[in-house]
């Protein structure tokens, strides 16, 4: 296989180490320049070693060096050298991290006592000492002031005073659960609904800060819970040290950032072969989703080089029944008690969580519920039956294109169309009322009802709507129609083929291999492609899934065909629910009424 080169730029943290790391694997030169002297970014650097030891973190370090991933450390990149790095790689990862703290921007800020999270944390791993006040103030809410309040706790004399001033609630903080109850039972108070306006000085030290209290009211950008300040409100707080740990933002000057913005669904910039993912992308968040972006990045590299390259996997896993999952799925199996060490043992900094055992790492892992499997949680907690689950066989269609070449249309090779898992879902618009209950309980955060695809039943409606389907079972064969800013798509299963129009063009499909037999285009057309007819040939089983289920219940069926029935009158998502629906569910004989 030929090998290719490849440069990270910036640090070797987590996302440049696991881009790394599986393209080392599939046979890249990989040119790793960190501008510190350790790899690891902040795992290595800021993350203290009761949370994570450097034998453990040293492990990982060796296993990616072993693949041949070559390191240069106290390497800046500036403009030139970037320049050189296109001119010399075939592609380039900016994985340079988030490694500025955030100013926090009150007056006195700048006072004598007000300390930098990252380089006190940097600088107490790395053995050096602070002379730490007796009443010290740490603000944030994210994992950075947590290990931030939690070092501070263990170097400070017994009588120190130790507490978070958060301008939100425990809840809201963005901080890891485990890590605020950490924190929490080593004794540190949260002050919640507090926010710093100003520092207080004495002889050019820091005395106290101003406060005001907050209250939350209504939603902010993001739809967190919006802070709001309460009128009249000021207090002051004692302290002789304060660590703002309000958050981190990236640092990249060597190259513009309008250039650096990505596509939906690819981590590639608008400079070709240039990477970018990470907390450069997206700007402080944990190191399991840095640790993501670089090997989907990896993936995505891999597959625009043209290697022929996948990860070995264990093949040994016995795939079990649908019914034994979702029988699964009913049992409640309790997690397997982690050892810690006492709190009386805390004031130090040993390994707090301890690994587990063979044996229970063992037990834990029997408590998978397979959801790479069957998740089916969206349909399980929707109570108006808006999310159906049906299946379909796993393959992976090789799909073609029509292209111009020397003024012909000529059919070429595209794409994999991979479908990895049997259980589907669609989404049933006319009886979703967009309650947010799929959303909840998603244990992927997704938003079901806004992510799956949107069929209707009523066809009035769905002619109202946009990206969404519809199911024309009327004729000799079924029919699904696709409507996408204002045009429509519609895909055809006969006896002997697949037939997918769009617009004035038509292609006649194979049912076996979903081969190009004949094609029409419209003539404006320059290229059309078959990913949406493989999707809609996916979604067309799951629509005529769901009425031949009911096949065995006459009258549930008509009522499924029937737009009279529809419990919305309207086109739209987020449409008008008609008063006093009653939707009727057959099963076994015994009927049943859902009020909407």
């Amino acid at each position: 296989m030929e090998v290719v080169g490849y440069i990270l730029v910036g640090r070797a943290g987590p996302s440049g180490l696991s881009c790394g790391y599986y393209l080392a694997l599939a046979g890249f030169n990989v040119e790793v320049y960190e501008n510190k002297n350790m790899p690891g970014g902040m795992v290595s650097g800021a993350i203290p070693s009761f949370r994570l030891t450097n034998n453990d973190f040293q492990e990982d370090i060796d296993r990616i060096l072993e693949t041949g991933v070559n390191i240069h450390y106290n390497q800046n990149i500036d403009k030139k050298r970037f320049s050189e790095f296109r001119d010399q790689s075939d592609y380039i990862y900016i994985a340079t991290g988030a490694p500025n703290t955030r100013k926090f921007n009150i007056e006195g800020i700048n006072t004598k006592g007000v300390l930098d999270p990252l380089d006190f944390l940097f600088k107490t791993k790395n053995n050096q000492n602070f002379k730490l006040g007796k009443n010290i103030i740490i603000i944030g809410g994210g994992n950075t002031a947590m290990d931030t309040t939690r070092t501070v706790y263990r170097l400070a004399d017994n009588d120190t005073n130790i507490s978070i001033l958060y301008r939100r609630t425990i809840e809201q903080m963005p901080a890891d659960m485990g890590e605020i109850k950490a924190v929490l039972e080593e004794g540190i108070k949260i002050q919640e609904l507090v926010l710093p306006i100003s520092v207080n000085n004495e002889d050019g030290k820091i005395r106290s800060l101003t406060c005001v209290r907050m209250k939350l009211e209504g939603l902010d950008a993001a739809g967190r819970p919006k802070p709001v300040e309460i009128e009249n409100s000021e207090f002051e707080v004692f302290c002789d040290m304060l660590i703002p740990a309000i958050g981190q933002d990236p640092k990249i000057d060597f190259v513009d950032p309008k250039l650096l913005k990505i596509e939906q669904g690819t981590y590639e910039t608008k400079i070709p072969g240039v990477y970018i993912g990470g907390d450069a992308l997206r700007g402080a968040s944990t190191a399991i989703n840095a640790i993501g972006d670089g090997r989907k990045i990896a993936v995505q590299i891999i597959k625009k080089a043209g290697v022929n390259f996948e990860i070995d996997l264990p093949q040994q896993r016995e795939k079990a029944d649908h019914r034994q999952l979702m029988i699964n799925r009913m049992k409640k199996v309790s997690a397997v008690k982690v050892n810690e060490i006492p709190l009386k043992e805390r004031k130090s900094f040993s390994l707090v969580t301890q690994t587990l055992s063979n044996a229970k790492a063992k037990k834990e892992s029997s408590r998978c519920l397979k959801c790479d499997e069957l998740c089916n949680t969206c349909v399980t907690v929707c109570p108006n039956l808006a999310l159906y689950q049906y299946n379909v066989n796993p393959v992976q269609l090789e799909l073609t294109k029509i292209v111009i070449i020397n003024g012909q249309h000529e059919v070429v090779t595209d794409t994999i169309f991979p479908i990895f898992q049997s259980p589907q879902i669609l989404h049933i618009v006319d009886w979703c009322n967009e309650c947010g209950n799929c959303t909840t309980f998603c244990p992927t955060s997704g938003s079901p009802y806004l992510d799956k695809p949107h069929l209707y039943l009523n066809k009035e409606a769905f002619e109202k709507d946009d990206d969404c389907y519809f199911l024309d079972n009327n004729g000799s064969n079924p029919i699904l129609l696709y409507r996408k800013d204002g045009h429509f798509m519609q895909f055809e299963e006969t006896e002997m083929e697949f037939v997918f129009s769009h617009d004035q063009s038509e292609i006649r499909l194979t049912k076996s291999d979903f081969e190009i037999k004949e094609f029409k285009l419209d003539g404006t057309l320059e290229e059309i492609d078959l990913r949406k007819a493989a999707e809609m040939r996916v979604i067309l089983e799951g629509a005529e899934s769901l009425l031949k289920s009911q096949a065995s219940n006459t009258e549930y069926k008509s009522q499924l065909k029937n737009e009279n029935y529809s419990p919305f009158v309207k086109g739209a998502r987020g449409i008008q629910k008609t008063p006093g629906f009653l939707f009727q569910v057959f099963e076994n004989d015994t009927k049943g009424y859902f009020q909407f």
